[in-house]
């Protein structure tokens, strides 16, 4: 066996040696999946509107200028066929379709009725609930000032939420804490595990040990890693047979994302001890940075109604890449192909934090 395996039993050892870590390890996925409630208040603006307009008449411009002129909805894109919405939805690039049918301007004139299509993406089932009820009553307010008195409504809205089709906000908000779990474990047991070292002195003796410092930290990140994903398995666990998440896409696509994630909160967490003498000084900055993660990366909060300048920071946060790949595979059943971008992304993360993690811890001999 060679330094890494017996890093790895050391590892263990100490893990488990302490009888509250195992406990924190299975009851942190319990109860924030289980306890934390799953309602959350989120403020809907900037909604992304993908319009097909089949009529190209007076009437659906018309309509079309009195949906953007509401403040609620900013223009995505001007498409010609639903398909080619739905590509931009399935992208991301659009929150909301609007389909004008053809001779829409023709039948109202005749007094006949059309139909609106309202298609959202129900990823997030709040902004698209909330974003479609917009919509539909901006519709009605419109039908209402083209229709004569004791007149029924010309325009009839048809809308249909994708992804999340009855509007169930645990779909949105279960991943969520799955990153949760993983950000918590992935990131606090790593921190804790070296600092604890430093504060026992047991540190020293591996600082005058032959062991190279890159089997060290390798060593940590590989026994953590495991441990994340029993956490995030448990998690996912729940998430199945307590709140019916089923997944839509591969769970090669969701682990795979996972052990790269836990791979950059590992490395991270490492600097963070590298850093720290005492273990307060390690739970304070580690803390900071796990806010910064979970509030700046689309976890609870949609990135488009963000501030323009805080939305481009979350390109650097990796958990805004993890949180992209895992919702899009549960709810969207997205593959490798369609999420390559955020994997490389992340991968990216991961590889330059660990390389700082090595860098920076400082072995004496």
């Amino acid at each position: 066996m060679g330094a890494f395996g017996y890093l790895m039993i050391k590892e263990a050892k100490q893990f488990f040696g302490n009888p509250f870590m195992p406990m924190v390890l299975i009851l942190l996925p319990l109860l924030l999946m289980l306890v934390v409630p799953l309602a959350a208040n989120m403020e809907v603006r900037d909604v992304r509107v993908t319009v097909v307009d089949r009529d190209r008449s007076v009437l659906s411009a018309e309509l079309t200028d009195r949906i953007f002129e509401s403040g609620y909805f900013v223009p995505a894109s001007y498409e010609d066929t639903y398909d080619a919405a739905m590509d931009e939805l399935g992208r991301g690039n659009t929150d909301i379709i609007v389909e004008i049918p053809e001779g829409m301007e023709r039948t109202v004139g005749r007094g006949g009725n059309a139909e609106i299509f309202i298609a959202a993406n129900a990823v997030n089932s709040t902004k698209g609930s909330i974003g479609g009820g917009y919509l539909s009553s901006i519709v009605t307010s419109f039908s209402e000032g083209i229709s004569g008195a004791g007149n029924s409504l010309p325009l009839k809205v048809v809308p249909q939420f994708k992804y999340n089709p009855h509007i169930e906000y645990k779909l949105f908000m279960v991943p969520a804490l799955m990153i949760v779990v993983i950000v918590l474990v992935g990131g606090f047991f790593p921190t804790l595990s070296i600092v604890t070292e430093k504060e026992k002195g047991t540190i020293e003796q591996i600082n005058v040990s032959p062991v190279r410092k890159r089997d060290f930290i390798f060593s940590k990140v590989v026994f953590y890693g495991i441990l994340g994903i029993f956490a995030f398995t448990i998690s996912f666990l729940i998430a199945h047979f307590v709140y019916g998440l089923a997944s839509n896409g591969g769970l090669l696509e969701i682990y795979v994302s996972a052990m790269i994630f836990l791979v950059f909160m590992a490395g991270f967490g490492l600097i963070i001890s590298n850093y720290s003498d005492t273990l307060l000084q390690s739970v304070f900055m580690m803390f900071f940075f796990v806010l910064v993660f979970m509030l700046m990366s689309g976890i609870f909060t949609p990135v488009s109604s963000m501030e323009t300048w805080s939305q481009y920071v979350t390109y650097c946060l990796p958990t805004r890449y993890f949180v992209n790949i895992l919702r899009a595979v549960c709810l969207k059943g997205s593959s490798f192909a369609d999420l390559q971008f955020d994997f490389i992304m992340l991968s990216v993360f991961a590889a330059v934090i660990n390389a700082v993690a090595v860098i920076t811890y400082r072995k004496q001999s």
